[in-house]
């Protein structure tokens, strides 16, 4: 009877619908490659109009170097963002081999998809409520609206060169090397210095590739050990969940109902759906219970296993012997 018990609450119905979920996805480190390859990008806003009447900015940043560009938008449109890319992105750097976002409409839209299809770049969508999938651009636009507040003023738009430099020129905390460094080879000259190097344009030259070398193959080797020791704290600190295997049925979770007075008292996890497809860093792509597959993949961390519940049949004890009684179900 107390099995009887304990499986008939575990597959309540709605008690399964409420309740947040319960650990994470382990840590997956973008892999490192080389400068410019993979870029992070993403959408600041909405803030307070300037005087050029700019609400919004849109920033990239490269894992690689953490050299970061930025601009301020009036409207946050397809255009604009596909702009940004083309003109301070690809024109400046180079056609990155993958961009990461999320799936805003800025980002997701056929403008976008032209562009990376003609430059061969492998745009990667995060998937819904995930944002530490672009877990540095999202770091970075802490910083950034954190520093032109300090910077004050309604002209915030204005002193985004400034901060853009102090972060180039600041030793990031992964890499151990300042992103324009890691860049150009060389470190910023800035009005107070002085002009030491008299080397000719021909030794400048040399010396500046042998180091732009071995600088990159110290990031990378920094990149990785500081990629290490964030995965061994992330995945003890939080408890990380099991895979889900293709078949299985789960619940998905709706993150945006917590924001919503309205629907506090609503049911938060939605389905059962049924494990489709295993994408990479513990995402699935999903289908109904009909079969038609869901578009958009969702992350592990937002689906929990779905208890089904069995039709229950009373037993009855006689004597010391146990007696199923079919006359009636739960």
């Amino acid at each position: 009877m107390k099995k009887d018990i304990e499986e008939y609450v575990r597959t309540c119905q709605n008690c399964q619908m409420r309740g947040r979920p319960i650990g994470r996805n382990e840590l997956h480190p973008i892999r490192i490659g080389e400068p410019f390859e993979v870029i992070g990008i993403d959408i600041v806003g909405l803030l307070n109009e300037t005087g050029k009447g700019n609400k919004y900015i849109v920033v990239a940043i490269d894992y690689f170097t953490k050299w970061v560009e930025a601009r301020a938008l009036r409207e946050a449109t397809a255009n604009e963002v596909t702009e940004f890319l083309w003109e301070d992105i690809i024109c400046r750097h180079g056609c990155p081999k993958k961009i990461i976002s999320d799936r805003g409409t800025h980002f997701n839209n056929r403008m976008m998809e032209k562009l990376v299809e003609r430059c061969g770049i492998n745009h990667r969508l995060s998937t819904p409520y995930h944002p530490e999938m672009n877990g540095l651009v999202e770091r970075f636009n802490r910083t950034l609206c954190e520093s032109l507040a300090k910077l004050g003023g309604q002209d915030w738009d204005r002193n985004i060169p400034s901060v853009l430099f102090a972060y180039r020129t600041k030793k990031h905390k992964s890499s151990n090397m300042q992103p324009l460094y890691v860049t150009y080879g060389r470190e910023a000259r800035i009005p107070l210095d002085k002009d030491k190097n008299k080397m000719t344009m021909m030794e400048r030259v040399k010396t500046l590739i042998e180091d732009l070398l071995k600088i990159r193959f110290k990031v990378r080797e920094n990149l990785t050990k500081a990629q290490v020791k964030q995965k061994g704290y992330h995945d003890e600190k939080y408890k990380i969940k099991e895979e889900f295997e293709i078949g299985e049925k789960v619940l998905l979770y709706e993150a945006w109902r917590e924001k919503q007075w309205s629907e506090k008292l609503q049911e938060k996890w939605k389905g059962p759906y049924v494990i489709h497809e295993k994408l990479l860093n513990g995402s699935y792509r999903l289908k109904e219970l009909n079969g038609q597959v869901l578009k958009t993949p969702q992350n592990g961390k937002w689906l929990k296993k779905y208890q089904d519940r069995l039709r229950f049949e009373p037993r009855i004890v006689i004597k010391g012997k146990e007696v199923i009684d079919r006359s009636e179900g739960i």
